[in-house]
């Protein structure tokens, strides 16, 4: 398939485009329609990229970064649009591309068995077991970076450095495309896709503040800053379940937003 094609010799395109982008760790995952302009207005912004879990990004893409598309599953027509979008965004100047977004979960995410997948997909914190399944059986593909999520309560954060150094140990760079903290049981059920009584009663009472956020927002971008194994990382908090990174009138910048921003 053409779309499978084009995933696996995104590589090879990338070494001849140039581009204009910001080569900073530091990125932003964001649903399209969300009010992005506090990030252009704040002043220069240390992130260099940007993704939408989509292959075509609307009118809030910041001015200054690299879009980077995604083939989000083989689902709801997303395989049929993907070669023509991402040939425009490298001809563009894009110079990477994302594969499937959490194959391990069920629908509305990838819902992949490892034999149909490629270009190193994003699996979460649960995902150990698939993605070391993928990489042993992917024998010859070409994979120039692992893209994985972290969610867990904001206590947790040495298992956050853990799970980052156990897949950087998989011998490839890294892509941390998605990292939060769970504030609730509520939360962890719909980030986690799990509704077990036993797993909810693992995070009762473990939720955190603001300020517990922001402390652990900077403890991990020292972290990933500093972890050459990780290529870039990308804060979830302009999603539209997760806006912690913007105000409440969206158009600014929440204290959180400020310091991953501008810090």
């Amino acid at each position: 398939m053409a779309a499978f094609k084009l995933l696996a010799v995104a590589a090879i395109t990338s070494m001849v485009h140039a581009t204009n982008h910001p080569a900073g760790k530091r990125g932003l995952g964001s649903n399209d329609g969300l009010d992005l302009s506090g990030f252009e207005s704040a002043g220069p912004i240390k992130m260099g990229w940007q993704y939408n879990w989509d292959s075509n990004i609307g009118g809030n893409k910041l001015s200054t970064v690299e879009y980077v598309p995604m083939l989000h599953s083989l689902h709801d027509d997303h395989e049929k649009v993907w070669a023509d979008r991402a040939s425009k965004w490298l001809e563009q100047g894009t110079g990477h591309l994302l594969g499937f977004n959490e194959p391990e979960q069920p629908l509305p995410q990838a819902a992949m068995s490892v034999a149909d997948a490629l270009g190193a997909p994003s699996v979460s914190n649960d995902g150990w077991d698939w993605i070391t399944q993928f990489m042993d059986q992917c024998q010859g593909c070409h994979v120039d970076f692992i893209p994985i999520h972290w969610y867990n309560p904001f206590s947790l954060g040495h298992d956050f450095e853990n799970w980052v150094r156990r897949v950087c140990g998989l011998g490839k760079p890294v892509w941390i495309t998605e990292v939060s903290i769970l504030f609730s049981a509520g939360i962890v059920c719909e980030k986690k896709h799990v509704a077990t009584d036993r797993y909810l009663q693992q995070f009762k009472g473990m939720g955190g503040s603001s300020q517990d956020e922001l402390a652990f927002l900077q403890q991990a971008m020292a972290f990933l800053e500093g972890n050459a194994c990780v290529q870039r990382y990308a804060y979830f908090g302009t999603a539209n379940n997760d806006m912690s990174l913007l105000s409440n009138e969206q158009s600014r910048l929440s204290e959180l937003g400020h310091h991953y921003a501008l810090d």
